[in-house]
């Protein structure tokens, strides 16, 4: 569990199971936000891998934040005894590490989201961006962005852990846990979010605010048009985007704990002297 780790142990994690999920899963980003924006799918790759560089910096940064500030609340809950946490306590934790890194998260992947819909290079649409909007147009979404990382990293970083345990005492085998508990976890989760983050990928991608306004206003625009199943559109390729990344990070928090992190490292004397103590 991410309270037993070490800060520097629980960003580690993050950082390295972020690009390799962003990259592999990079696909069904793009296909959710067309469905959700109402654009043509389409399969050809130079568009499907569109703002992949955008979107790593986003998920490593945001798993990394994620990762350590779900460490820290969950610590927080624990006070100074080493009890286990409650589910409720966990999920809390999560939800505010989720809520949290979104002031990381939703500046970049309005970014991302911006490369999807226009093309660009990273640092041609930023540049638009700012002459365009200024940089309070970099905050377009904070709240739908925040609700969806609340239900995301609880996901992540509670549910899945939770149902892995129930496989293991079930008697299955480590992948086969991760493989069921993260599909498990990322069909609900998925569901879940979804309606916020169609709210916030419609945000995002109408910057000049000619069909959506604020959070409440895009949510009421999508259901008088669409009914409930507007909010829902771009579901499957949430739940399989979703289910792929609770997948890649369980496996890389198992070897990650299996090697024992940088305190393994530290008795080999490596990074001993340079690495504060983040416990």
């Amino acid at each position: 569990m991410a309270e037993h780790r070490s800060d520097f142990d629980n960003m580690a994690i993050g950082f390295a199971a972020a690009p390799a999920f962003t990259v592999s899963l990079q696909p069904t980003i793009y296909l959710k936000h067309a469905r959700m924006q109402g654009m043509p799918l389409t399969a050809c790759p130079r568009i499907l891998w569109r703002g992949t560089m955008a979107s790593i910096y986003n998920e490593t940064g945001q798993c990394g934040l994620q990762f350590l500030t779900a460490g820290v609340f969950k610590r927080f809950l624990q006070g100074d005894s080493r009890r286990s946490l409650t589910p409720l306590e966990d999920m809390s934790a999560a939800a505010a590490a989720g809520a949290a890194s979104a002031l990381y998260v939703s500046p970049v992947e309005l970014v991302m989201i911006q490369q999807q819909n226009f093309g660009g290079t990273l640092a041609h649409t930023c540049a638009r961006m700012h002459r365009s909007f200024g940089m309070y147009g970099f905050t377009r979404g904070y709240v739908a962005t925040a609700l969806r990382d609340a239900v995301y990293v609880v996901g992540m970083l509670s549910a899945t852990p939770l149902l892995e345990q129930r496989m293991s005492q079930a008697g299955l085998g480590a992948t086969a846990g991760s493989m069921l508990g993260s599909c498990a976890a990322g069909i609900v989760a998925g569901a879940l979010s979804c309606p916020f983050d169609c709210i916030k990928a419609c945000m995002k991608g109408d910057m000049e605010r000619r069909r959506y306004n604020g959070f409440l206003d895009t949510g009421r625009h999508l259901w008088r048009t669409g009914g409930p199943s507007r909010l829902l559109h771009g579901v499957e390729w949430r739940c399989a985007n979703l289910s792929g990344c609770f997948f890649i990070v369980s496996a890389a928090t198992r070897a990650w704990d299996s090697v024992g992190g940088f305190g393994a490292l530290e008795r080999l004397g490596i990074f001993g002297a340079a690495m504060p103590n983040m416990a």
